[in-house]
């Protein structure tokens, strides 16, 4: 069983620091804002098909802190941290806890502009779910399909600084750490039904694991990026650069000499330089959304989108479309269209909300479908059920459709403070 290897020592020192100075601020003078929040979850989830057979029952838990402090007009202290669990039988039993800072930041603010250094997530792109130029995160796949993007997101050491040129004209330069990788699911990822590493069929000249070669946390490795954001007439818009390292690995048969197997299998995180755009422009009820984003010698993807607020309704849709080719080698060429939308309907004063979500690729012949139910049982207290679907078959070749036999369901109880 693992415990407490969620994050570095570093930045959990950053996490404790973030906890000890909020009280400190509180004692010394009540005026000064702080807030503390969370939440404890349980979550019971059952995978009733599996790629091998069988079936797997899971346990989840998570309690969560979350601290934001305002010391003075131009500091602010973030830590947002949790402690996760998890209790399973996926043929065997399965224990597993890890503890990590999901937010642990210092951010000082002036008129002209505000420097955020510390462990986080930053988001780009605004189109919804699929973003093409939401790259400064690595995603981990569970908490993707189970939760949602904005949940999945996996935090970064690094520094943002931002200048404000104008009221409507912002340039902002990030700088973070490499080392760390997605995730198919942070809690016991080797046997996780979502990794998919365990379809890997090894090759007989091979022995049956993986020598992960991660880029070291160095200055010659730092990832950079920079953006300009401005609003021009009734339109947002933003154009942005950035280069970093791949978030999911390349795997590759290297040879081994002296040895009595001819090769292993080893994946190497490849860098990638991305330059991309994107708009929104709000027309009457509706907000209409652009992002388009070229990743160089590698891929193109363009997409946009609409969504509404209309009452107790909420629905969003987009098209995006995806180009990526090989530079070495035969060349190889391929086209995927994805088409999600979401509508959602909340009841008797927000007690009850039941969403719809759903990704198609009519290229491949693939999707997945995640409906969910919640009810608000009082203030603090909420109960939600959802269940999941993918859609595709043993020809179809795009990412959906290899989660193929995961369909999922769970029931999760919240309790908020």
């Amino acid at each position: 069983m693992r415990r407490g290897n969620g994050c570095r020592p570093g930045v959990f020192a950053l996490g404790m620091l973030a906890l000890l100075i909020p009280g400190v601020v509180a004692a010394q003078d009540p005026a000064k804002k702080v807030d503390i929040g969370g939440e404890v979850s349980v979550i019971g989830l059952t995978m009733p098909n599996q790629p091998a057979g069988g079936s797997t029952q899971e346990f989840r838990s998570r309690a969560r802190l979350e601290i934001t402090a305002d010391p003075s007009t131009w500091l602010r202290l973030k830590f947002d941290g949790t402690v996760d669990g998890l209790l399973a039988d996926r043929g065997g039993r399965v224990e597993d806890v890890i503890a990590r800072a999901r937010e642990a930041w210092v951010e000082a603010r002036g008129s002209r502009g505000d420097l955020r250094v510390g462990y986080g997530r930053l988001v780009w792109g605004r189109l919804d779910e699929i973003m093409p130029s939401d790259v400064l995160n690595p995603i981990e796949t569970s908490r993707y399909f189970l939760e949602g993007r904005s949940d999945a997101r996996l935090p970064v050491a690094f520094a943002r600084g931002r200048v404000f040129l104008t009221e409507v004209t912002t340039v902002e330069g990030v700088v973070s750490l490499p080392g760390r990788r997605g995730r198919f699911d942070e809690l016991d990822e080797p046997t996780s039904p979502f990794n998919l590493v365990r379809d890997l069929v090894f090759p007989a000249a091979a022995p049956g694991e993986i020598r992960r070669v991660e880029p070291k946390a160095t200055w010659n490795n730092l990832q950079v990026g920079g953006r300009l954001s401005s609003t021009l007439g009734r339109v947002d818009a933003s154009v942005s650069a950035y280069r970093g390292f791949e978030p999911f690995g390349v795997l590759s048969l290297e040879p081994l000499v002296g040895t009595l197997v001819v090769g292993e299998l080893v994946e190497r995180y490849t860098t990638f330089t991305m330059l991309a755009t994107d708009a929104e422009a709000v027309v009457g009820p509706w907000a209409i959304r652009a992002e388009a984003a070229y990743f160089v010698d590698q891929a193109f993807d363009v997409g946009v989108g609409v969504d509404r607020s209309a009452g107790n309704y909420r629905l969003f849709t987009s098209l995006v479309w995806h180009r990526d080719w090989t530079t070495e080698g035969p060349a190889l060429v391929n086209h995927d269209l994805s088409l999600i939308g979401s509508i959602e309907r909340r009841f008797a004063r927000d007690r009850y909300l039941v969403r719809l979500f759903g990704v198609a690729n009519p290229v491949d012949e693939s999707g997945f479908v995640r409906g969910v139910v919640a009810w608000s049982v009082r203030d603090n207290v909420a109960l939600e059920g959802s269940a999941g679907l993918f859609l595709g078959s043993e020809t179809s070749s795009d990412t959906l459709s290899r989660f193929r036999d995961r369909d999922f369901a769970f029931v999760r109880l919240r309790w908020y403070f």
